[in-house]
């Protein structure tokens, strides 16, 4: 129970999904500040978001598309100076453990409220700094610890530059470029890789693009807030095709160290839209810890994720995750699956009602369902 509520605290969400590629947008370039994705939307991704994404079920009949992305802007219609653009995100998650059983449990968690700002030094947008500053939720496990981590944060904080039309340079605090960044950061594929919610790095990053190629490589150094013997130095490739609009295939290598660890990752990851709206995101990843004071180990794990699209705004989420922490009978095999609804009923805003069923097999002792309720609020201004 305590590792669950942890992980809780520590779920963030994107503030555009990978799952879009279902409307035809394979790079996170289009929509977003950051190359990777993650982190406040630019003017087009505002635009893009409100005028094909958004439900109009809550509006009057007759609106259009156009004035939808109109209003997508930090104060709606009201224009901003050209070399400013701020942002507020606040995600609300109320859980239930075990539902209808006497164990079961309740919990109400403020996961994130952070104001973000990009600052644009030309009109072109060649040079942009991007920031963020917000409230962190300390995890239960870390309240009483005398060194725990505050409670306000920034998580990214870099200057980005348009070098040319083929090669943009990130230089600053960011998330390690590596896989496919799944709004779920308690997800397998982030939170076993250690490449999570909390774990960005200082460092620069390069994407170079030509069609239909995408390569970014990332130098990173760790993370000041650590103290020095933690900090993981390395750096992480990655390399996406896209065979058409709809369908990016890609890799990603990952290796660092720190004074007490080495760290390896190996992907490979697709992300495939179908249908207008409908999308299939799946990696496959392999993950070496080398502690220096003992045996290496190799673990992997899997994952697969859908979004259908029932109607305008409204999607049904299905996710599988497998890991193993030595890909042997030595340790369990940990599944789970997520399954819900995913909605954007109106300008700025999500809703979203899943359930976690989780299950940890081994060859002595099979261990009976988890199951998780979850509904969550996002507000995006």
């Amino acid at each position: 129970m305590k590792t669950f509520i942890t992980f809780l605290f520590l779920a963030n969400l994107c503030l555009a999904y990978t799952d879009f590629i279902g409307y035809g947008y394979s790079s996170c370039m289009t929509c977003h500040y950051n190359g990777q994705g993650n982190g406040p939307l630019n003017d087009y991704g505002r635009g893009v978001f409100a005028a094909e994404i958004i439900s109009k079920a809550l509006m009057t009949k007759d609106i259009k598309d156009e004035e939808l992305s109109e209003r997508s802007g930090f104060l709606g219609k009201t224009p901003l100076p050209w070399w400013f653009r701020p942002g507020f995100k606040y995600r609300g998650l109320w859980f239930q453990t075990n539902p209808g059983s006497e164990q079961s449990t309740n919990r109400l968690v403020h996961m994130q409220a952070d104001a973000t700002a990009a600052f644009h030094f030309d009109q072109d947008q060649k040079w942009v700094l991007v920031t963020s500053f917000g409230y962190y939720p300390v995890p239960p496990s870390a309240q009483s610890d005398p060194n725990k981590p505050s409670s306000w944060i920034s998580r990214e904080h870099y200057l980005r530059y348009l070098k040319s039309e083929n090669l943009t340079l990130f230089f600053g605090l960011m998330d390690k470029a590596f896989g496919i960044r799944t709004i779920d950061h308690t997800a397998y594929s982030r939170s076993k890789t250690e490449i999570a919610q909390n774990d960005q790095t200082y460092g620069v990053m390069a994407i170079f693009r030509k069609e239909p190629w995408e390569y970014t490589t990332h130098v990173f150094i760790g993370n000041f807030a650590q103290t020095a013997e933690l900090r993981q130095r390395g750096l992480s490739l990655m390399a996406e095709k896209d065979l058409n609009q709809y369908h990016r295939l890609g890799g990603s290598f990952l290796m660092s160290e720190n004074n007490y660890k080495n760290l390896t990752r190996l992907a490979g990851h697709s992300k495939l839209g179908f249908g207008k709206g409908n999308s299939f995101l799946t990696e496959l990843g392999l993950i070496q810890n080398k502690p220096k004071s003992s045996e290496l180990k190799n673990g992997g794990y899997a994952m697969a994720q859908s979004m259908a699209m029932l109607t305008r705004g409204y999607f049904f989420l299905s996710q599988a995750e497998y890991y193993n922490q030595t890909l042997s009978t030595k340790s369990a095999d940990n599944l789970r699956w997520t399954f819900g609804l995913v909605s954007f009923p109106y300008l700025k805003t999500e809703y979203r009602l899943t359930l976690i069923n989780g299950r940890d097999l081994s060859d002595e002792t099979v261990s009976g369902d988890s199951w998780q309720l979850h509904m969550q609020l996002h507000l995006s201004l």
